[in-house]
């Protein structure tokens, strides 16, 4: 599913009278999650699952294809665990 499909279906579901209103209701959602992320470094949807960011040390590695050991630098990861909730809903509906 593309993402101008996920809008339609929104728009529809919460009644909306345009496309505009619903992808600027999603991109508000995703800019808040980013937000709380940075902020706290974990959100909670009770039942729903866990978004949480994990810190990813810098790496050393020799790469094969010039021969030269090369630094990856640190970066944050976003990981999401899926609560009970969402793996019940998930698996009723196949």
């Amino acid at each position: 599913m593309k993402e101008t499909e996920i809008i339609r279906e929104y728009k529809e579901k919460r009644k909306l009278k345009n496309l505009k209103t619903a992808k600027e209701k999603i991109e508000a959602f995703w800019e808040t999650l980013i937000d709380s992320l940075q902020e706290d470094e974990r959100l909670i949807f009770k039942g729903w699952g866990t978004f949480e960011v994990k810190k990813i040390k810098e790496r050393i590695f020799n790469n094969p294809r010039t021969k030269k050991i090369e630094k990856i630098s640190p970066i944050n990861k976003i990981v999401f665990k899926q609560g009970k909730i969402l793996k019940k809903k998930f698996n009723e509906e196949i």
